[in-house]
């Protein structure tokens, strides 16, 4: 348990489980306390569950942050709650299956550029003249390490979590004079619970031998393994904590070395 978030108030979306779950536990051991955003509100009380049953700086909001009217909800019930907000975290995102621009569905494009786009700025929105109000702030969008590496079959996804470079460092340029820092983290291949039913699901198997599969066979990144969901959380923590004061506009790549090499290896 630390304190490097001590009497700020985080927003976590896409709380409910893998990497959101895992940031929203590591601020709540930080300090903090933390509002855990999900469209499954289910898994957002499971997950506030699991980090306090008494319910102790944790809160649970149900949110379809796809629509502006739900993340301006959200962020209204989080300020009733706890009385301000200090830290945003978009960990909130979606896949469609892949597909090239020619595969694509105009359904497809829009929903995944809601979710992994639009959410993030619509929670900003809201979440931005609450920080104004306490003297500043910070946000986290979580893209993707193939925002800037390219591959095969992922139009869409990969082009959405580009987007969200461009929404960062402007939102940073726009903000910078009302003292909040905007910045983004490039998790590469991350072993969460999302992917790993992916893979039971895919080859019929129970979600342990899927995990373990998964792990035997490793990523092709330098570290030849996935990341786990509290190392990416460690890395927006510290975005969020004052620790990170002098970083604004920044981009975090903490993908195992995926991005390092220049070509294939």
């Amino acid at each position: 348990m630390g304190n490097r978030l001590e009497d700020k108030v985080a927003i976590v979306t896409g709380g409910g489980g893998g990497m959101g779950a895992a940031t929203a536990q590591l601020f709540w051991e930080e300090g903090g306390s933390v509002a855990i955003f999900d469209n499954d509100g289910d898994a957002a009380r499971e997950a506030a569950a699991a980090i306090d049953p008494r319910g102790e700086r944790v809160l649970a909001v149900a949110a379809d942050l796809t629509k502006e009217a739900e993340a301006e909800r959200a962020i209204a019930e989080t300020v009733a709650h706890f009385g301000k907000v200090n830290v945003l975290a978009n960990v909130a995102g979606v896949r469609v299956p892949a597909s090239t621009v020619v595969d694509a569905t105009a359904e497809n494009w829009r929903w995944i550029l809601e979710v992994n786009l639009l959410s993030h700025a619509y929670t900003a929105k809201y979440a931005i003249p609450e920080m104004v109000k306490v003297g500043g702030g910070s946000i986290i969008n979580v893209s993707s390490a193939n925002a800037i590496v390219g591959r095969k079959g992922w139009s869409l996804y990969d082009a959405s979590k580009a987007a969200l470079l461009a929404l960062t460092r402007d939102m940073a340029c726009d903000h910078a004079d009302q003292n909040i820092r905007v910045n983004t983290v490039l998790p590469g291949p991350t072993l969460t619970t999302f992917h790993i039913r992916n893979r039971a699901r895919r080859e019929n198997i129970s979600a342990a031998e899927a995990e373990a599969r998964m792990r035997e066979a490793g990523v092709r990144n330098l570290m030849k393994r996935h990341g786990e969901p509290r190392e990416l959380a460690y890395a927006i923590l510290f975005l969020a904590c004052d620790e990170s004061s002098y970083v604004t506009g920044a981009v975090f790549m903490i993908d195992g070395g995926l991005s390092a090499p220049s070509g294939l290896y």
